[in-house]
């Protein structure tokens, strides 16, 4: 019995593995941003944090992604909580302030977000503040440095 039990614990171990290393391949990385297919018919390209605060004690993946998928591409960010839907989440681009509205633990742009990605090319840093639904204040700071030649990358090899 303690065998079987053994057997089980290390199957679902190396499940999660081989889960969370495809999850984690990518084609290409361009400084801290990273390229990789989604599916069959759509590439993402996105980044972690350099930095990420908060007085929370937990959190789960926090990721900045611009989706593409034929001709439509759109910007999200995972916030690694679920977000307060009746604040907005801040996303500065240098000078640039844009909200985004949260749904659960991702947020979207409440604008065309090719104007997000543009600023995004133009720009140098990118923070992102959240509030969970608890009410905890997150701050994430992100790099645009290597964003438009990741960006090209995208336009490039998921047309």
């Amino acid at each position: 019995m303690i065998k079987k039990i053994f057997l089980f614990f290390f199957a679902i171990l190396l499940l999660k593995g081989s889960l969370l290393a495809h999850e984690l391949s990518f084609k290409h990385d361009h400084g801290k941003w990273s390229l990789k297919k989604v599916g069959n018919s759509g590439c993402s390209i996105f980044q972690i944090p350099l930095k990420e605060s908060g007085k929370y004690t937990s959190r789960g993946t926090v990721l900045f992604y611009v989706f593409k998928e034929g001709n439509a591409e759109y910007v999200r960010i995972d916030g690694g909580y679920p977000y307060d839907p009746d604040k907005y989440v801040k996303v500065s681009i240098d000078n640039n302030n844009f909200q985004f509205f949260g749904e659960n633990d991702s947020a979207w742009s409440m604008k065309d977000d090719s104007i997000i990605v543009d600023a995004m090319k133009a720009g140098k840093a990118m923070t992102v503040v959240g509030y969970s639904q608890r009410g905890t204040e997150t701050t994430d700071t992100y790099t645009l440095i290597g964003f438009t030649k990741a960006y090209n990358s995208l336009q490039q090899d998921c047309s």
